[in-house]
C-alpha cells in the first residue's frame, strides 16, 4: 500500500556513518546536496545528518554481517524516506520485504494485540470475542493511518493447502468463497498456518508472553471476518501481505531516532531486503577482514523500529483510555504507555531470541 505524500518525507543533506566495532572505529562520509530541508515543529526540527552504527553482538554459530553490508542495506541518508508512526502502517520484522518499512513484531496486528493484552490486564477482566470485535472496529475508525497491516507467507499458504485439501491462492485467502470461510478461519487460528513469526510464537506459547491463550485467536477471527466482508465499510482498511521466498536474514537491526525526530513523529523507512554492492568482501571468521574486489549480493535483515513503535503505543494508549472504558475502570494514558513499552520489550526479546538468536545485532541511530 502506498502512503500519501504527507506521510512520507525525504531528507536531503550531509550523510555520515559512524561505525563502532569493539576497539575499532572508522567513519564513511557522503557529501550530498547542500540544500537541506529542515522540518519544523514549533522550535524543534527533525534534520538528521548522520547514521551511527553500533555492533552490540557480533553473531555466533558462523553468522556474520559487516558494517559495510549494513551501511549498504540502509543506503544514503539523503535517499531515505521518513514516515509518521501514527499515520503510516507498521510491517512485520520480516527480512523478505523489499519496500521501505517501519518494523515491529507482528506489524500493526502485533502492536494492537499487545495493547489488547495490556488493556485486559489493566481492567482485570477477560475480554470476550464480541468485545474484541467492538474494540477493533472502533480502532479502525479511530486510527490515523490508511491501512492496518498483518503478514503471513507462502509457506503458511502451502500448509493451509495440505490441511484443507485444496488449492489456496493469495487472492483466495483475501477473498474466499462463503462456503469455505468457516473451515479456513478455523485453520488460520493454528500456529502452523501462520506466516508471521511473532504471531506464530504467541499462538504456540501464549504463556511465555503473559497472554491469555484465547486473546490472539479473538483478534485473528475479527480481523479476517472484516477482511472477508466486502460490505463492511472498514474492509478496505485491512492490509494482508503474503511474504514470498525463504528467510535468509543475516542481521538484526534496532532502529533509533533522535529526540527532535521523536517529537516530530518521524522515523526512517528502511528496506529489510535489497541488492547491495560491496567495495570489499568479508573473509575469514569475522566481519573485519577484507580483501580488495567487490561483489553484489541480496542482503536481508530483521528491522525493528523501537522508538517509532513507542510513538504508536502512545497513540494506542490514548485510544484505549478514551474509547474502551469497561467496568468503570479509568487509567492514565502515560500509565498504559509505560506498560505497553515495558511489555513490548519483553515481546521483542522473546520473539527475537526465537528468530535471530545467533545473528549479529546492530543498533542504527539516526542523529
Amino acid at each position: 500500500m502506498e502512503s500519501s505524500p504527507k506521510d512520507i518525507r525525504r531528507i536531503n543533506g550531509r550523510a555520515e556513518f559512524d561505525c563502532i566495532y569493539t576497539a575499532q572505529e572508522y567513519e564513511a562520509t557522503c557529501q550530498c546536496e547542500s540544500t537541506t530541508t529542515q522540518l519544523h515543529v514549533g522550535e524543534t526540527f527533525c534534520d538528521p545528518t548522520k547514521v551511527q552504527l553500533h555492533q552490540d553482538f557480533a553473531g555466533d554459530d558462523g553468522k556474520t554481517a559487516s558494517f559495510e553490508q549494513i551501511r549498504n542495506l540502509i543506503g544514503p541518508l539523503n535517499e531515505l524516506q521518513f514516515g509518521d508512526p501514527n499515520s503510516y502502517h507498521f510491517s512485520c520484522l520480516d527480512g523478505r520485504n523489499e519496500k521501505g518499512v517501519l518494523g515491529t513484531p507482528g506489524g500493526d496486528f502485533g502492536e494492537f494485540l499487545l495493547a489488547l493484552s495490556v488493556y485486559e490486564q489493566t481492567i482485570r477482566t477477560p475480554l470476550a470475542q464480541d468485545t474484541v470485535d467492538s474494540i477493533f472496529s472502533n480502532y479502525l475508525q479511530y486510527m490515523k493511518q490508511e491501512g492496518f497491516y498483518m503478514c503471513t507467507d507462502d509457506d503458511a499458504l502451502k500448509h493451509l493447502e495440505k490441511e484443507l485439501g485444496m488449492t489456496l491462492t493469495v487472492d483466495a485467502l483475501i477473498d474466499p468463497p462463503n462456503s469455505f470461510k468457516n473451515d479456513l478461519l478455523t485453520s488460520l487460528l493454528k500456529s502452523e498456518n501462520t506466516g508471521c513469526m511473532h504471531l506464530k510464537s504467541i499462538l504456540k506459547n501464549p504463556e511465555s508472553y503473559d497472554m491469555r491463550p484465547e486473546l490472539a485467536g479473538y483478534l485473528i477471527r475479527t480481523y479476517f471476518t472484516i477482511l472477508w466482508n466486502k460490505s463492511n465499510p472498514l474492509h478496505h482498511k485491512l492490509i494482508l501481505e503474503v511474504m514470498a521466498g525463504r528467510h535468509e536474514e543475516r542481521a538484526f537491526l534496532e532502529v533509533r531516532i533522535n529526540e527532535a525526530c521523536i517529537r516530530q513523529n518521524m522515523a526512517p523507512l528502511l528496506r529489510p531486503k535489497r541488492r547491495i554492492t560491496l567495495a570489499s568482501v568479508p573473509q575469514g571468521d569475522t566481519s573485519t577482514t577484507f580483501h580488495e574486489g567487490g561483489t553484489t549480493e541480496i542482503f536481508q535483515a530483521y528491522v525493528n523500529h523501537i522508538d517509532a513503535a513507542s510513538i504508536r503505543r502512545k497513540e494506542l494508549s490514548k485510544f484505549f483510555a478514551e474509547n474502551s472504558n469497561l467496568n468503570g475502570v479509568h487509567f492514565e494514558i502515560d500509565v498504559m504507555h509505560h506498560r505497553l513499552n515495558k511489555k513490548g520489550l519483553m515481546y521483542l526479546e522473546i520473539t527475537g531470541q526465537k528468530v535471530a538468536r545467533y545473528l549479529p545485532f546492530y543498533t542504527v541511530t539516526i542523529v
